[in-house]
């Protein structure tokens, strides 16, 4: 069995691949692995704290920790970052400023953060979420209404008619695909309800409507 480390942005990503990509990926004879970013630790309390991706420095303890445990040809490692907030000192971020194409930005990015870590070319595949986790959710409404029966999605719907691509859904901090839901919804739970919702709607369907996505799920089962 191959093992891939997925270095994750916060706990829903986390919680995404234990409960949608792992059990998706067994069938490959992978196993994923997530590890939450490492932001801080308080020695005095003896206490570590995950999440929360304020700068790229943080994570890169994290990603560095992960590739410095293969010791075999079988173990790779990838990340799950949003695009939307990324921080500004992650490898390729400036670069990518002047870029317009979405995809093309975070093309940008990803090889930018895997040229940074040396000599891992055939190790390491950074993945940049685009433009947020929650985009995912608009791959189908139909099962967030269900979860959610007692609120009106038909701006999230609306808007997804508009943008024609959940991975295209970002015009600024209040109309992420997140801040979206959470007006239409304001019990949304990103952890618990959002992934149980991502479990329902599947790996394959998530494929079929988001490229960029897609294309990481393709690289991981072909290593």
């Amino acid at each position: 069995m191959k093992r891939i480390y997925v270095v994750t942005e916060g706990h829903s990503e986390t919680n995404f691949v234990n409960k949608v990509l792992a059990p998706y990926f067994l069938e490959y004879g992978k196993i994923l692995i997530p590890t939450t970013v490492l932001t801080k630790v308080d020695a005095q309390k003896g206490r570590m704290y995950k999440g929360g991706m304020r700068t790229y420095a943080k994570a890169r303890l994290t990603i560095e920790k992960n590739l410095s445990s293969i010791k075999d040809s079988n173990t790779f490692v990838t990340t799950m970052f949003d695009f939307y907030a990324l921080p500004s000192d992650t490898p390729g971020y400036k670069d990518s400023e002047s870029i317009t194409d979405p995809y093309e930005k975070v093309s940008c990015i990803e090889k930018a953060m895997g040229d940074y870590e040396t000599l891992t070319n055939n190790v390491y595949f950074p993945y940049i979420q685009l433009h947020e986790f929650e985009a995912l959710l608009f791959s189908n409404l139909d099962i967030l209404s269900e979860s959610y029966f007692e609120y009106d999605i038909k701006p999230l719907r609306a808007c997804l008619e508009e943008k024609k691509n959940p991975e295209l859904i970002n015009d600024g901090p209040e109309t992420a695909p997140s801040k979206r839901i959470m007006r239409c919804i304001p019990d949304y739970d990103k952890a618990t309800m959002g992934v149980s919702v991502l479990e329902k709607i599947g790996v394959e369907a998530l494929c079929q409507t988001c490229r960029h996505f897609s294309e990481w799920i393709d690289k991981l089962k072909a290593v």
